[in-house]
């Protein structure tokens, strides 16, 4: 896996597994928080990371665990929303931001993925099983979700004070 350090935002991408360089990871993680040194917050961007195996989730666990600082999730690709939606895997120490999600254009049969931030476009629910979102593409043409919100924004409902807190 590559780490790119951004000022306070880590960049990575290729795959979260049992290759990626542990040693890598934290460099860059301790880059981007002497980076913040003030507000001790470093953005997490893995939008560029395919998909992560086991091995690689439990690394990055206890990575996370040797910093004291806030880590916000930015970009979290989709199979990054899914380990939130895993008990335990957000932390007090963990915020997320923003996420993709998938979208489908019945008018021309084409399928979209969108950059959805929390508390703007996904509202701070408890329940999500009514929940609907119909957003444009580019050429106006409506986007419906392609995906169940209740599943899919599970990590918010199943907490929604902690993201009613940060979202204030």
């Amino acid at each position: 896996m590559e780490v790119v350090v951004n000022n306070t935002t880590v960049e990575f991408s290729g795959l979260l597994n049992e290759e990626s360089s542990v040693e890598l990871i934290k460099q860059g993680l301790e880059q981007a928080v002497k980076n913040s040194a003030s507000k001790k917050e470093v953005n997490l961007d893995f939008s560029k990371v395919k998909r992560a195996n086991s091995c690689g989730i439990l690394a990055w666990y206890k990575i996370l665990d040797t910093f004291d600082c806030t880590f916000v999730y930015i970009n979290a690709p989709r199979w990054l929303v899914e380990q939130f939606n895993i008990s335990d895997f957000l932390s007090d120490k963990t915020r997320v931001q923003s996420i993709y999600a998938n979208f489908y254009c019945p008018s021309n049969d084409t399928h979209e993925v969108l950059l959805l931030t929390l508390g703007n476009e996904i509202p701070i629910l408890d329940n999500y099983d009514e929940f609907n979102l119909v957003l444009k593409n580019k050429d106006g043409l409506d986007l419906e979700i392609d995906f169940e919100p209740s599943e899919y924004f599970y990590f918010i409902s199943s907490n929604p004070q902690r993201f009613k807190k940060e979202a204030a």
